[in-house]
């Protein structure tokens, strides 16, 4: 068997493969006889077909077995003999199949990149620290008290802050438009929900009220027709609901916030701090994981094989089906059109890149990855749920689930041994910064 192996651009090889015709013929004669022994021909038995009526019979679809049967056990000899590493299925080409020449196929695929680590020593984090105040407690303890707050009817006229039922139908021009219709509609006035002019103009009005408002709709409306458009809106007030803060030592709400009653407002206060430090953490590690990452890659571009991006497009999409949770993950071309390649593509191909290139660190440093590494991993995870115990037992019985863990714990240790080398400076910053870092970046 020949090979020869040919460089296309970038990371594109193509592999040819010459197979002697004594070694085809071989394969054919094989493949002729193993049809003979089951074939059925009128007028003679099983097995007693002689060579020339199952070559007239059966002959084409055995030679394309046959080759078939060769590309399966010659490539992978061919790979070998390359010294090549292909990323990806090939593509195959046969060239020549005709009876007494040799067989010659070429295969096409990508490989990996040569990797030659560089500038690890350079690569600069700034580590967030962040101690959970007073003030980060208190603004939790304000969420919490919206989520559960008391909405009790009112006879008076409609406030800020209150909530109101209505119904609803939107006019331009004295004509309905599609979309301003609602029956039954909850408004939280002030909560900037709805178009501001409408919560404005519905300040005032009283539960019984039948009347026209008229609303202005926001220059940067979704809605190209509306964009800026002064519109009518005929109104119809069931309701008026003021909205009631329930006590923080409230049994009914320390149990549905897994506090015990006999620890009271203190408790929740407690168990908000520890919260906050989890997320603080998780926030920290992730902000500092992402500098190293984009600290290696800047140091370190490669070109990736397409078909890995590929593969990691359709692996993003399906998360985004699963985050959504209402898409047609069950049709591909719809999640297609919906979710594009375009979506996804730089993203995909950097966490290519990251990936091959984290693996590199990983062969390159020796790094290892105790149970230890794993354990911690899995006890993060299941911080979050309700019952750790019971999800990281869980969680122990699903090896999948394990060897993702495990993939994780390895890269972690990873970024841990580029952290060795690279330039760490710590920098103070507030917890809401720190949650929110694309905030204060638009400002």
């Amino acid at each position: 068997m020949d090979v020869s192996v040919e460089q296309s651009e970038g990371l594109r090889r193509r592999l040819s493969v010459e197979i002697p015709a004594d070694q085809l013929e071989q394969a054919f004669t094989t493949r002729i006889r193993q049809l003979g022994q089951r074939a059925k021909v009128p007028g003679f038995r099983p097995g007693k077909v002689p060579m020339k009526v199952l070559q007239q019979r059966y002959g084409d679809a055995a030679r394309a077995e046959a080759v078939e049967e060769l590309l399966r056990a010659t490539y992978p000899q061919a790979i070998e003999k390359s010294e090549l590493k292909p990323a990806g299925f090939p593509t195959f080409d046969i060239q020549a199949e005709a009876v007494g020449e040799p067989l010659k196929y070429t295969a096409s695929f990508e490989v990996f990149p040569e990797i030659s680590l560089a500038g690890l020593d350079a690569i600069t984090v700034e580590r967030p620290t962040v101690e959970i105040g007073d003030a980060d407690v208190e603004r939790t303890l304000d969420t919490i008290r919206q989520q559960h707050r008391v909405w009790k009817p009112v006879e008076r006229a409609a406030e800020s802050g209150d909530k109101i039922k209505l119904d609803f139908l939107g006019k331009l021009d004295g004509e309905p438009f599609e979309g301003g219709k609602a029956e039954d509609q909850e408004v939280e006035l002030g909560a900037g929900r709805f178009i501001p002019s409408m919560e404005t103009a519905l300040i005032g009005l009283t539960a019984g009220t039948e009347t026209t408002i008229d609303v202005e709709f926001p220059e940067d409306y979704q809605a190209e027709n509306l964009k800026g458009k002064q519109a009518q809106f005929d109104v119809k007030i069931h309701s008026v609901e003021a909205g009631e803060d329930p006590s923080l030592d409230d049994a009914e709400l320390l149990k549905t916030l897994g506090v015990e009653e006999s620890a009271g407002e203190a408790g929740l206060r407690d168990k908000i701090r520890e919260q906050l430090g989890r997320e603080r953490d998780k926030a920290a590690t992730t902000q500092v994981k992402e500098q190293v990452m984009d600290g290696l890659l800047a140091a370190n571009p490669i070109d990736v094989p397409q078909a890995m991006v590929d593969e990691e497009i359709q692996r993003m999409r399906q998360e985004a089906v699963q985050r959504f949770g209402n898409m047609p993950n069950n049709d591909p071309d719809a999640m297609a059109r919906m979710l594009p390649d375009d979506l996804f593509k730089d993203n995909a191909a950097k966490r290519v890149a990251l990936s091959l290139l984290i693996s590199e660190v990983i062969k390159e440093k020796s790094v290892k990855v105790e149970e230890e590494h794993v354990e911690a991993v899995i006890a993060r995870y299941a911080s979050e749920l309700a019952d750790s115990d019971q999800a990281m037992q869980y969680y122990r019985s699903q090896p999948q689930i394990m060897q993702q863990f495990q993939a994780l714990a390895m890269e972690e240790r990873g970024v841990d041994t580029l952290l060795q080398d690279a330039k760490v400076t710590d920098k103070v910053v507030s917890f809401d910064d720190l949650m929110n870092p694309n905030t204060e970046a638009a400002e």
